[in-house]
């Protein structure tokens, strides 16, 4: 939808231009007045926005607005959200008549702000009441007629069936099985897992592999054998001490005997 096609908008657009119009020429004056003013040593003269704005900033004309020349640029273009403010407008106007020598008399302030506040009251009233058409849909197209076809004769189809192969026949390459031989149904039949090799992993760590059972077996009998000999070694030594401390004391007794006699 555009907005320049409804009454609302086209009363606000025309509010904006009316006051835009306005400001461009009390800018034009200032142009005027400061190429009029110009010193002939100078070559370049400064730019008429920048000189608004920093006559606005240095009067404090629009207190708690950051003006600069790109914000007095989009006001003179009519920039809704600018031109609707009346505080910016006024001190606006009021910077182009210091810059011309001409002080803003009360009376045009006020119709300048009274300009501002209805352009703003158009503008808000315009947005309130744009009725946005949604986009037209599409007409669906009716399906076409369906047109009988000639009646054309049914093929069967071709279907390519191999020939089943007679149970009876013989089989080339095939054991031949006398027929008098009977094969038992309850013959088990025996089934072999192959058990898959590890493959090694590069960077993984080794696996241990366990020992076989009959190795298991031939390493606790070698160290039943082993602990068999050495009790066998523990009890010759101790017979052996037994016997020495058994002599000992056989001798001291006779050597009593014989000092007592």
């Amino acid at each position: 939808m555009t907005e320049a096609l409804t009454p609302r908008w086209q009363e606000a657009d025309e509010a904006v231009h009316s006051l835009v119009a306005v400001l461009v020429a009390e800018a034009a004056r200032t142009a005027d007045r400061s190429a009029r003013k110009r010193p002939r040593g100078r070559t370049r003269s400064k730019s008429t926005r920048r000189h608004i704005a920093e006559v606005v900033r240095a009067h404090k004309l629009a207190p708690g607005l950051r003006v600069d020349r790109n914000m007095v640029a989009a006001l003179m273009l009519g920039h809704r959200d600018l031109i609707s403010n009346p505080v910016l407008v006024v001190a606006v106007a009021q910077a182009c008549g210091i810059i011309t020598g001409r002080k803003l008399a009360p009376k045009r302030a006020a119709r300048l702000r009274a300009a501002s506040v209805r352009v703003g009251k158009l503008i808000a009233r315009a947005n309130a009441e744009t009725i946005r058409v949604p986009a037209p849909r599409p007409a669906p197209v009716p399906p076409a007629p369906s047109v009988p076809s000639a009646p054309s004769a049914e093929v069967a189809p071709v279907l390519d069936v191999a020939p089943v192969p007679d149970a009876a026949a013989p089989v080339p390459g095939a054991a031949s099985v006398p027929e008098s031989a009977p094969v038992p149904h309850d013959t088990p039949v025996p089934h072999v897992v192959p058990v898959p090799e590890p493959v090694p992993v590069p960077g993984a760590a080794p696996v241990k592999v366990e020992a076989r059972p009959s190795a298991r077996r031939a390493s606790r009998a070698a160290a039943r054998v082993a602990a068999r000999k050495r009790r066998h070694r523990r009890q010759r030594a101790r017979r052996r001490w037994l016997l020495v401390v058994g002599a000992l004391l056989v001798l001291v007794a006779a050597v009593l005997v014989g000092l007592a006699s």
